[in-house]
């Protein structure tokens, strides 16, 4: 009876949790809160978790309940399911999705303001609705309406009362600016609706003129930097503050190791089973690199340190020049992959038994990529990765990291184009000195472009299977797989970016800028440790 009575208490508190969050929307297929795969977190998610508290947790089953993959359903499952209420598959590729999950999700449509249940102003802010409850439509603020202004003006911006209220009306019969107690937003994402709104708001399709509004960062956003792992499940990595000046934006690396609770070098071996990575907006992404022992002899975490890239000028920070990309060493001699984002708040686990093996003393090369092209101040960077480890007894297969770039990407300006490769298991089998004969378990594939990508996916080389999808080239899914994906030495992956060149005069090219394009894949698989090369290099 009291489990009964603590249980419900619980659901009552985590539903008014839910009620203040903010309602986003995601790909369906990929969200591990959506219990049921009914392509929506909702309340029925919440209850089959509550259902089934204090069971273990099983990976091959349709349904999981067990959201985090720590192996047992807990409370840190509901709160998982609360903090992504309301986010949905998401087909979207517009203009108006980009506004939507940037603005109107992230600082309007929450229940306390623009959403269920409040829809202040009889104004509901969430995806799909929002459009049609602002486009057209009359203003309930009298004044507003006296004056013949509409929420939403297609064309004409100036008699739009949405843009009058988020810049802060000067008539006091317009109330006050929005979002309300929230702070003002960034500059960047004001121009970009009232851009929309000269281009007559459509629903679909893309509007040129605006940027990532991902990057930008609202003047009164706060960063709270998360706690570490507990002793003895893992360690924190930070990469400390940096600078970036008002229309620039900047690519560092910063060197460092891992540190146990008491500040000693850790020795031996470590497998890492879990990765968090945390960081503020503004970023473009976040790669996590080792140093490779050629890399440390021909010193490239010492090359170019500039003292005045760092908040503290004792920090050795170092900079990327797209312009001469290899001055800081190359990728796959001097450095190679960990983990890597696009997404703030980003969580990669491996299934039960896998772990990265690197040592312990390893060096890792942090590297942060931020915006700042429509900032008046100078912006602060930095990351915070937390890394969570097995024990080596408890590990029954290695992990094996999976990077691979497609950088003949060619795409006219006023066209569409597909960029398109395969990675071919033989190829990877003999560069990793695997037995030749080997199978590949992929468990994890993710992927990364630039704002121009339309639509990223993956396929199986042998039987066409779609193995990730992604249209969000700012917030990629994390495909994980329940059953590993099993491909022979005669297979491979194949993969392939449509991109749209919609504003640009010149061709879209692969590069290191924001505006230049990418078309990355990035994972993990695993092989038998008995028909294993040397994982580490």
């Amino acid at each position: 009876m009291n489990k009964y009575i603590s249980l419900t208490t619980l659901i009552v508190m985590l539903v008014f949790v839910m009620t203040i969050s903010v309602f986003g929307h995601g790909e369906g297929s990929t969200l591990l809160e959506d219990v049921n795969k009914d392509g929506t977190v909702n309340i029925q998610d919440l209850v089959l978790v509550a259902n089934s508290i204090g069971q273990p947790g099983d990976r091959t089953a349709v349904q999981n309940p067990d959201v985090n993959r720590d192996g047992i359903v807990n409370i840190l499952d509901l709160v998982r399911i609360a903090n992504s209420f309301g986010e949905t598959e998401q087909n979207d590729n517009s203009t108006y999705h980009e506004i939507q999950d940037n603005i109107f999700d992230k600082s309007c449509a929450n229940s306390a303001c623009h959403a269920p249940i409040q829809n202040a102003a009889d104004l509901n802010l969430t995806y799909g609705q929002s459009y049609y409850d602002l486009v057209d439509r009359i203003p309930r603020n009298r004044a507003a309406a006296a004056a013949g202004m509409k929420l939403i003006d297609p064309g004409n911006p100036d008699n739009s009362f949405l843009l009058t209220k988020l810049m802060g009306p000067e008539d006091p019969n317009f109330g006050q600016r929005m979002p309300f107690g929230g702070g003002s937003l960034h500059n960047g994402k004001i121009e970009a609706i009232r851009t929309w709104i000269e281009a007559g708001a459509p629903q679909e399709g893309k509007v040129p003129g605006i940027g990532d509004l991902g990057v930008l960062r609202d003047p009164e956003e706060i960063f709270n930097p998360p706690p570490p792992p507990a002793p003895g499940e893992g360690y924190q990595l930070h990469l400390p503050e940096f600078k970036i000046e008002p229309g620039t934006e900047r690519e560092v690396f910063y060197a460092t190791q891992l540190l146990d609770h008491d500040g000693n070098q850790i020795e031996g071996d470590i497998y890492i089973n879990r990765v968090e990575i945390f960081y503020p907006s503004g970023s473009h992404h976040f790669i996590l690199y080792r140093l490779t022992e050629e890399g440390l002899t021909n010193g490239v975490h010492k090359k170019a340190i500039d003292p005045s890239i760092g908040v503290d000028p004792e920090h050795e920070f170092r900079e990327l020049d797209p312009e001469d990309p290899q001055a800081l060493g190359n990728f796959g001699v001097d450095r190679l992959f960990v983990v890597g984002t696009q997404t703030d708040d980003t969580l990669f686990e491996f299934p039960e038994g896998v772990g990265l093996r690197v040592p312990g003393n390893t060096v890792f090369d942090l590297n942060s990529h931020y915006i700042n092209l429509l900032g008046d101040e100078t912006l602060i960077g930095e990351t915070y990765i937390n890394i969570y480890t097995i024990p080596e007894e408890e590990v029954k297969y290695e992990a094996v990291e999976i990077f691979v770039s497609n950088r003949s990407i060619n795409v006219p300006p006023g066209t569409t184009r597909v960029a398109k490769l395969t990675w071919y298991v033989e190829d990877e089998l003999s560069a990793r000195g695997h037995d030749p004969d080997s199978e590949l378990y992929v468990f994890l594939l993710t992927s990364h472009m630039h704002r121009h990508g339309e639509l990223f996916e993956i396929f199986q080389k042998s039987t066409g299977d779609l193995l990730h999808r992604s249209i969000a080239y700012d917030d990629a899914p994390i495909t994980i797989f329940d059953s590993p994906v099993v491909l022979t030495s005669d297979d491979g992956i194949t993969f392939q970016c449509t991109f749209n060149n919609y504003d640009k005069n010149a061709p879209l090219q692969f590069g290191l800028t924001s505006e230049d394009e990418m078309c990355i894949i990035f994972g993990y698989y695993y092989v038998p440790i008995e028909k294993a090369g040397d994982l580490i290099q």
